[in-house]
């Protein structure tokens, strides 16, 4: 059986561009000095829409109790065509021990040979990176001492879109910044060789949110703000968060493997994929599973083809689109998938890729 194929245009770079701020030398589309912040024009906010009680959640004890454990981070890095042969950037990040293991992303931290850590009680720490994994934008870093504010983790499957949520971090330099906005989109891929799945959000985030949380009403972080869609560098409308889940599992490779993680480990299924409405599941006969759009390289090789229902990997039942992704992130070489295809399960043995 042969499907036409076509390959989908991943945001081109200018586009998609990452959110770490920079004094002197930034990402290309992506800059903001502390000069150019403190002369900004200051415009009331617009509005937002309410929570069917008349009224916008209120998100003080979100950001009263989990504030603190949110922090500025400022990157020095050797630059030979600044003046004084260094240059800035800065980003965000949040503590998520208490012994002061940091989650940020790896293109805040990337290439720095000083990093620095500011909490909101104004105490600076130098910090050091632990490791780094490239391909997921993740990356940890540690303070010295004890008893320091921590975030809540949570649960990013549990998020709906049209869930409100709040970001917390550094635009352009200023601490603590608090937005909020409604999830816009789960499991968005930004190009078809692309291994992350995004969460897609309309909360206002700039240069130097990088690395920062997403929090959701509970107060629990579910993603790691990492780069926004826009034409001049700016918040536009689009920004795009890694889920939480998927970070922690980096984090704690990096942490258990001593270092960097290998940039090319993470294992790839080759599929573009979404949930499955009620009339679908009914007109299928299935309770669970993900419909497949799109099948390309390891999927496509074992069989796999678009209109394909993915019921299963491993033996467990999949119920949605995130534990699909979970279960391949945490999957070695191969992989056993059932599909449900015309009224029969059919069962396809996938060697992963890497990348």
């Amino acid at each position: 059986m042969t499907t036409s194929k076509y390959r989908r245009r991943g945001l081109i770079a200018g586009v998609a561009v990452a959110l770490a701020g920079a004094w002197v030398v930034s990402h290309e589309h992506a800059s903001a000095n502390e000069s150019s912040a403190t002369k900004s024009t200051l415009t009331a906010p617009t509005p937002k829409a309410d929570d069917g009680k008349g009224q916008a959640p209120n998100f003080s004890a979100i950001v009263a109790t989990y504030g603190p454990a949110v922090v500025h981070v400022e990157v020095v890095k050797e630059n030979p065509d600044s003046e004084d042969g260094h240059s800035g950037a800065l980003g965000s990040g949040f503590i998520v021990s208490q012994d002061g293991y940091i989650l940020t992303n790896n293109h805040v931290v990337e290439g720095a040979d000083e990093v620095t850590v500011k909490l909101t009680d104004g105490r600076k720490f130098p910090a050091r990176v632990i490791g780094t994994d490239k391909a997921g934008d993740v990356a940890v870093l540690k303070i010295a001492g004890a008893g320091f504010p921590t975030v809540k983790i949570g649960n990013p499957a549990n998020s709906k879109v049209g869930d409100w949520v709040v970001a917390i971090g550094s635009p352009y330099g200023l601490d603590n910044t608090v937005t909020s906005g409604i999830i816009s989109a789960k499991s968005r891929q930004l190009s078809d060789d692309s291994p992350a799945h995004l969460i897609q959000t309309d909360v206002p985030v700039n240069p130097g949110n990088s690395g920062g949380p997403l929090f959701n009403l509970n107060g629990e972080v579910i993603g790691i703000n990492s780069m926004i869609y826009s034409r001049t560098g700016g918040f536009q409308g689009l920004s795009f968060a890694i889920p939480i889940d998927e970070a922690m599992h980096m984090k704690d490779q990096i942490v258990q493997g001593g270092g960097d993680t290998d940039h090319g480990s993470h294992p790839r299924l080759g599929v573009a994929v979404r949930s499955l409405t009620g009339d679908e599941s009914d007109q299928i006969g299935v309770n669970g599973g993900v419909l497949v759009v799109r099948a390309g390289g390891p999927a496509r090789a074992a069989g796999i083809s678009a209109g394909d229902v993915i019921v299963a990997v491993n033996g467990i039942e999949v119920q949605n689109v995130e534990q699909l992704q979970s279960m391949i992130a945490r999957a070695r070489d191969n992989v056993s998938i059932v599909v449900e295809r015309g009224g029969e399960q059919m069962t396809a043995q996938v060697e992963l890729a890497r990348g």
